[in-house]
C-alpha cells in the first residue's frame, strides 16, 4: 500500500478508532488498527475489542491500495504529536512506514488475517434518527442501568422501535427511567445495549452528517454516523416487562421547580447516610420538607414552596437516585405523583418537547420510624 493525506485527517480518524483498543489483551491483534486503502482512494480504519467495533473512513491520495494492521496506541501517539504536514505512508503485511518532512518512523506489522471481522447487518434494516434525539434519550436513560453483573439483562439499555415510537428504557430493579420519541418507522427491532456501546455513541455524535442510522441483526447493533460505523455486540436475555411495575393510579400529585429541588438535595445529601442516601420528604400543602440525618455528621432540613393539596405524605427516597434523575431533566417544572409511602413514585418533566417524553420511577425507601 501507498497512500498520503494531511496529519489532522489521519489523527483525527485514529482518535475516532483508538478508544475501544484495550490497553492489554491475550488477543494481540485486538491491540493493532487495520488500515485498508481502496484504489479509489477509500481510506478505512479500524478497531474492535470483540464487543465494540468502530470504523472511520477517510479520503487519501492512494497510489496503490491494501492493508496492513499495526498497534493502535503507538500510530496514534505518534500522529498526534506530529505538525499539521501532508504524511507519506506505505507498506504491507509486515509493517507500516510514515514519513514527513524530515522523519521517518516504522510500525511492525500483525497478521492482518488474523483481525476479526465486522458483523454483517443488511441496509435494509436500518432506520434514522436526528443526533439530538439520540443524545437526549441516552443521557435520559443511561444513569439507571444495574451495575450487578447477577442480572446481565438490567445492566444494559433497552432500546424499541415500533410503528409508532422509538424508546429506551433502563432500570435496576429500584429505579427506572423511559425516554421516547414519537415518528413513524417502517421497521421494528428491539435492541438491549450495553453502556459502553451507548457511551461511544456520545462521543462519536459530532461526526453524525445529518441523521444517524441505527440498524440491528442477530446479537449485534450498529451505528452509522455519516463516515463512521459503530457496531456493539448485544446483551443476552430478555429485558423485563417493565410496564408491570408502573403504578396505573396514582392520585397524590405535587408539582415543583427543578432547579430548587435539585439544589436542596445537593446541600441535604451531605449530611445523609453515605450508603443508603435516604432522605425524608415531607408533602403538605403549599411546601415540601426535605431531610436527612446521619448519626456522627448531624442532620438537615430544607423547606420548599410545593404546589400540592393532597393529604400530607411522607416518603423516604435515595437522594442520589432523585439527584441522577433530576439532573436529566430539560424543563423547568417536575411533577411527583404517590399512591402511598410504600409504592413506587413517578416522576416526569412538565412541559417537555411535544413529540418526546420522558417517565422516571423511584422506589421508596423504608423510613427509620415508619410502622
Amino acid at each position: 500500500m501507498k497512500f498520503t493525506l494531511m496529519q489532522s485527517d489521519f489523527q483525527k480518524a485514529l482518535h475516532l478508532v483508538a478508544s475501544v483498543v484495550p490497553s492489554k489483551s491475550t488477543l494481540p491483534i485486538l491491540e493493532t488498527v487495520l488500515i485498508e486503502v481502496a484504489p479509489s482512494g477509500e481510506l478505512t480504519l479500524t478497531t474492535t475489542d470483540l464487543d465494540i467495533s468502530v470504523k472511520a473512513g477517510r479520503t487519501a491520495t492512494v497510489e496503490e491500495g491494501g492493508r496492513v494492521a499495526v498497534a493502535a496506541r503507538r500510530l496514534h501517539d505518534v500522529v498526534r504529536e506530529l505538525a499539521e504536514q501532508e504524511l507519506s505512508l506505505s507498506g504491507d503485511e509486515s509493517g507500516l512506514t510514515l514519513k514527513c518532512g524530515s522523519g521517518r518512523y516504522r510500525f511492525v506489522g500483525a497478521a492482518v488475517d488474523d483481525f476479526p471481522g465486522l458483523p454483517d447487518i443488511p441496509d435494509e434494516k436500518k432506520v434514522a434518527i436526528e443526533p439530538k434525539r439520540i443524545e437526549k434519550m441516552i443521557r435520559r436513560t443511561l444513569y439507571a442501568v444495574s451495575t450487578d453483573e447477577t442480572r446481565p439483562e438490567l445492566t444494559g439499555v433497552f432500546v424499541t422501535i415500533s410503528e409508532s415510537e422509538m424508546s429506551m428504557v433502563a432500570t435496576n430493579g429500584h429505579r427506572l427511567a423511559r425516554a421516547a420519541f414519537q415518528r413513524p418507522f417502517k421497521q421494528k427491532c428491539d435492541m438491549l445495549f450495553p453502556p459502553k456501546a451507548l457511551n461511544q455513541v456520545l462521543r462519536l455524535l459530532p461526526e453524525a452528517d445529518g441523521e444517524i442510522e441505527i440498524s440491528g441483526a442477530k446479537n449485534y447493533g450498529r451505528f452509522v454516523f455519516g463516515g463512521t460505523q459503530l457496531y456493539s455486540r448485544l446483551l443476552e436475555g430478555p429485558f423485563p416487562d417493565y410496564e408491570r411495575v408502573i403504578p396505573k393510579s396514582n392520585p397524590l400529585r405535587a408539582e415543583i421547580q427543578r432547579g430548587d429541588l435539585l439544589a436542596s438535595l445537593r446541600r441535604i445529601l451531605v449530611l445523609s447516610d453515605s450508603q443508603t442516601r435516604q432522605v425524608k420528604m415531607v408533602f403538605e400543602p403549599s411546601r415540601l420538607q426535605v431531610l436527612a440525618e446521619y448519626q456522627g455528621a448531624g442532620e438537615a432540613m430544607e423547606e420548599l414552596p410545593l404546589d400540592y393539596s393532597g393529604e400530607p405524605l411522607t416518603i423516604g427516597y435515595n437522594g442520589g437516585y432523585l439527584l441522577d434523575m433530576l439532573k436529566t431533566f430539560d424543563t423547568e417544572r417536575v411533577a411527583m405523583t404517590f399512591q402511598s409511602s410504600v409504592s413506587a413514585g413517578l416522576f416526569h418533566p412538565i412541559d417537555d418537547e411535544k413529540e418526546e417524553s420522558l417517565l422516571c420511577l423511584v422506589m421508596p425507601l423504608r423510613l427509620p420510624d415508619a410502622r
